[in-house]
């Protein structure tokens, strides 16, 4: 027999004898991380001067609901009292709380608290994350307008001033950006724009690189972001328009939303937009054209989110119990829920 044809007999050997140990390779079941895996974590703001912030639970098929996850994972401590948002990084999350100043780190899975943020926090909004670190706007709607940065360790790295606002953050490829402009109001409480701009932090130098100003002279109401775009919603009473900013060169492209007047809010799920106006309808965005899906229910709008095909709706009260409603796809409203004080946020979990 020849050297080779003994080589090929022997790899066949080993083919077959690594194919049988696969065969037996035992079923490893996947651990389940928490009580909290698989639904959506739903914020309740709470009153501005009183204690009453908390976070529940909801499953995914909507069929369970649990009050107050914090307090009953972490021995029955306060949150706080404006609940403001959460961002999330691996298995944690990060609970932005408004007035104490303070941003209280927990597992995303069951609640109990790793670690809190306090370090040159003054009303903290929003949250992102970019490499290491991780970036806090600040913004009081007065003289407080300021992204934090924190390393690793949750140590304070830095403050970034801004002109007007720093309000929504998000990332985006491999920047942060930062809405810097919203609304004011002059001395009849007209609604007015206090810029355009929307600017754009490096997080290899943690400095503004790029300011982006939009081509309208609409209020920004809301920012968001996929991997590769940021997307930006501008609108008064008669128009709206929806800005589509490439992450890696910061340039805008404008889209006309039509007669979807006053939008407010964005949501994206599973890669498609859509975004609700004053006037409470629901439109979803494909390409460059809105459509009309169905108009909701609410005495305040104020929470938004679009998670698994449905449509999630706040409609809060800030001293007692909120109500929750959600549609589904075609518009059917699949249930009411009864929350928190002063409900804002939903968050797939």
């Amino acid at each position: 027999m020849k050297f080779s044809k003994i080589l090929a007999s022997a790899f066949a050997l080993s083919l077959l004898f690594n194919v049988s140990c696969r065969n037996d390779d035992p079923i490893v079941d996947e651990v389940p991380k928490g009580a909290y895996e698989n639904g959506i974590i739903i914020t309740n703001e709470g009153g501005f001067s009183t204690p009453t912030s908390s976070a529940e639970f909801l499953s995914a098929d909507l069929s369970q609901q649990e009050s107050n996850i914090f307090g009953k994972n972490n021995n029955g401590e306060i949150l706080g009292n404006v609940f403001q948002s959460v961002g999330f990084k691996d298995d944690l999350a990060y609970l932005v709380l408004n007035v104490p100043n303070k941003v209280e780190i927990v597992n995303r899975y069951t609640f109990k608290k790793t670690a809190t943020i306090t370090a040159n926090l003054e009303t903290p909004r929003y949250i992102t994350f970019s490499g290491g670190n991780t970036y806090i706007t600040n913004n009081n709607f007065f003289d407080v307008r300021k992204v934090n940065v924190y390393d690793k360790n949750n140590a304070f790295v830095k403050s970034i001033n801004f002109d007007r606002y720093a309000e929504k953050i998000t990332t985006s490829g491999s920047y942060v950006y930062v809405q810097t402009d919203g609304s004011t109001y002059d001395t009849a409480y007209n609604e007015l724009p206090t810029g355009h701009t929307i600017s754009r932090i490096n997080p290899a130098t943690n400095e503004v690189d790029k300011v982006i100003t939009l081509n309208d002279e609409l209020i920004i109401k809301d920012m968001i972001s996929d991997a590769n775009y940021v997307y930006v919603i501008t609108s008064d009473a008669t128009k709206s328009y929806l800005y589509r900013i490439t992450a890696s060169t910061g340039v805008a492209e404008q889209i006309d939303l039509g007669s979807a007047a006053g939008a407010q809010k964005l949501a994206m799920d599973q890669n498609k937009l859509y975004f609700l106006t004053s006037t409470k309808k629901v439109y979803g965005v494909a390409g460059t054209t809105a459509t009309e899906m169905f108009t909701i229910t609410a005495n305040n709008i104020y929470g938004f989110n679009v998670i698994d095909g449905n449509t999630y709706i706040a409609d809060p009260t800030f001293s007692t119990d909120s109500k929750v409603r959600i549609y589904g796809p075609s518009g059917t409203l699949l249930k009411t829920l009864t929350t928190g004080i002063g409900t804002n946020g939903f968050y797939k979990n």
